[in-house]
């Protein structure tokens, strides 16, 4: 695996419950744990960067996830791990072992030249989701979105330009709130109100 590929890399596993971060701890190790364990270490060695969040000690990260949230109201804690390459969800329900991971780092997004990572197939749903957000006002969510803009690759510049269309939806829907408001309320063009003693 060439530089370029990790450096534009990043694995994000949801994890179950675990007693640690990689679930190889006490008498009875599950294989397959112990088995992505070494997977990991060597996606680090390969220069990938790897991150792991536990649901028994990090249960924000699934939160702030919409994503993995829907998933897990939907299917329960059962649908874990819920692996991401890129921003992108690629398994639930299970590890993969490591032929299935080069099959994964082998798809994902390379850089271009210039260092850019170039825009997987979902950059237009993440910015209309980016979008959508800031147009509801949902923090969360918008944080969420961008981190994930980011993760797979979409440009800082159409992120701002998807972000300021959310700005000015929600402008246009305070404005035509407001309207509504004057006109209920019998507001005349200087804002004063009927009895209202500012005339």
């Amino acid at each position: 695996m060439n530089n370029k590929t990790a450096v534009s890399t990043r694995i994000d596993i949801y994890d179950p419950a675990m007693c640690c971060s990689t679930g190889v701890c006490g008498p009875d190790v599950d294989d397959s744990l112990t088995d992505f364990a070494n997977d990991v270490k060597w996606m680090k060695v390969q220069g990938i960067e790897v991150n792991r969040f536990n649901l028994g000690q990090e249960p924000e990260a699934f939160k702030s996830n919409p994503e993995v949230l829907t998933r897990l109201k939907s299917s329960g804690s059962d649908i874990l791990p819920i692996i991401f390459v890129n921003g992108e969800m690629v398994s639930e329900g299970g590890y993969p072992d490591r032929q299935q991971l080069m099959e994964w780092l082998s798809d994902s997004p390379k850089q271009s030249q210039n260092g850019a990572a170039q825009s997987s197939p979902g950059t237009d749903q993440i910015l209309n989701n980016l979008e959508a957000a800031v147009t509801d006002g949902n923090e969360i969510q918008v944080r969420a979105i961008f981190h994930q803009g980011e993760s797979s690759g979409v440009s800082i510049q159409e992120m701002v330009q998807a972000m300021q269309a959310g700005i000015n939806n929600r402008q246009r829907i305070t404005e035509s709130t407001l309207q509504t408001a004057h006109e209920l309320l019998g507001v005349q063009g200087s804002g004063c109100t009927p009895g209202g003693g500012c005339c």
